[in-house]
């Protein structure tokens, strides 16, 4: 799986790209730690989809996760 982290979130991951390999499906909160991560702050996408971070994931998605931008 294929993990692109954009904007200020990537100080709370510590990455910008990376490549995850695993086994079947895993919940994404299981493969990324979000414990320290301001969630309310963050837009998850997977496979150019709107997601959450209790989305189920495989091997072969591909996900971004970055900023909630908003203006006025």
């Amino acid at each position: 799986m294929k993990i692109r982290i954009i904007g200020f979130v990537k100080k709370y991951f510590g990455f910008e790209e990376k490549e995850v390999n695993f086994e079947g499906k895993k919940r994404l909160d299981e493969i990324l730690d979000f414990t320290d991560v301001p969630i309310n702050l963050l837009a998850v996408i997977v496979n150019e989809k709107a997601a959450k971070i209790d989305q189920e994931v495989e091997n072969t998605d591909k996900v971004i996760i970055t900023q909630i931008v908003a203006g006025g």
